[in-house]
């Protein structure tokens, strides 16, 4: 049977995923609470947001196919991984992470839990005697959250009455088109590259984000997130209806 479960990452419209599956997929999330102690009351804990989510992962790049190399009909070499993510930790490039689960019978599970954009913040590999050409690693990666400024504009007011600020309108973009960052309600399923390759999710009246947008040549050129920010998939351009431009 098809292994279908997966891991995969996406930079720059280039989709790769982990030929081998690991052996086990530990995701980490601490808190930033603080810890004070109040006179008359003693020790209080004061709630922060958690600390940014960590994914540990090891194994190895194999060096040649075998029957359990889940990406035979388009296998790379141990180096081509190797580039990706070392060029990803080099040039402090977010990568999307996106883990794909399916049961045994096909059955995809924990859908909600679609990924999130990753700094490569360890990456290490080594070769074993008696093993040549495969390369194992030990690869950390940590959550990435854009803190980008927005650009502001300030509207000065008459004498006596307030400023008031808006967003900086950048351009004017079209009534219906795709943007990026434009809310759309997905009407068809979605796949894990543009190229329209399975394993796929169904996006049936879900609405969803534009968080990239490729060359139109390909099947599925526009990626697409949750509203919180969860990795999705690919889709048709013609699968979107845009409800909203951000």
């Amino acid at each position: 049977m098809t292994n279908n479960f997966g891991i995969f990452f996406t930079r720059d419209g280039v989709v790769i995923r982990l030929p081998v599956n690991p052996d086990k997929l530990p995701v980490a999330v601490e808190s930033d609470n603080s810890e004070y102690n109040v006179l008359g009351i003693g020790p209080i804990m004061v709630p922060r947001k958690p600390k940014l989510k960590t994914v540990t992962i090891s194994k190895f790049f194999p060096g040649k196919p075998f029957p359990g190399v889940l990406t035979a009909n388009g296998f790379e070499p141990p180096e081509f991984y190797i580039r990706f993510f070392q060029s990803a930790m080099d040039e402090k490039a977010p990568i999307l992470y996106t883990p794909v689960r399916y049961y045994e019978d096909g059955t995809p599970f924990m859908t909600e839990d679609a990924g999130f954009q990753v700094l490569v913040t360890g990456f290490t590999y080594e070769e074993r005697g008696g093993e040549t050409g495969d390369f194992y690693y030990d690869l950390t990666l940590t959550e990435y959250r854009d803190y980008s400024p927005r650009v502001m504009q300030v509207q000065q007011q008459t004498a006596g009455t307030p400023a008031t600020v808006t967003t900086e309108q950048t351009r004017d973009i079209p009534q219906g088109q795709l943007v990026v960052g434009g809310v759309c309600v997905a009407n068809g399923p979605y796949y894990y590259s543009s190229y329209g390759d399975e394993p796929h999710g169904n996006g049936n009246g879900r609405r969803v984000v534009v968080s990239r947008i490729v060359d139109g040549s390909r099947a599925c050129p526009v990626h697409v997130i949750t509203e919180s920010g969860g990795a999705l998939g690919w889709m048709k351009k013609s699968a979107l209806q845009v409800v909203s431009v951000t």
